[in-house]
């Protein structure tokens, strides 16, 4: 593999992407990261360019540039229907990983049930 600019780019990147708790053994990193790996099995340099641009997209995602500029506020995150959906699914996103089998169960099955 070559140690060109965008590669050790995608190497930081990946080195400081958050783990996700939610699903420990499918990891975003992960998965770019063989696939980059692919990608660099049959290096040209005429590649340079465009793997360039797409290791500085990574790497913007992850510094979060992008949340000023694209915000999402107001109606957007209240929709009509149910207004405190987002809201409950990062709650729930946040509690998932830290739930006994017990509890997972219940979730299981109140899910199935529903009183209208």
């Amino acid at each position: 593999m070559s140690r060109s600019v965008s590669y050790k780019i995608y190497q930081e990147v990946f080195a400081r992407w958050p783990q996700q708790a939610l699903r420990p053994d499918h990891q975003l990193q992960d998965v770019l990261g063989k696939a980059v790996a692919e990608r660099y099995k049959n290096y040209q340099p005429s590649m340079e360019a465009e793997e360039l641009s797409k290791a500085k997209a990574l790497q913007f995602l992850l510094q979060d540039r992008y949340s000023d500029r694209f915000e999402l506020k107001g109606r957007m995150l209240e929709p009509k229907s149910q207004p405190t959906y987002f809201e409950d699914l990062v709650r729930e996103i946040d509690e998932a990983p830290n739930r006994s089998w017990l509890e997972r169960l219940g979730k299981r099955l109140s899910g199935m049930i529903r009183f209208q």
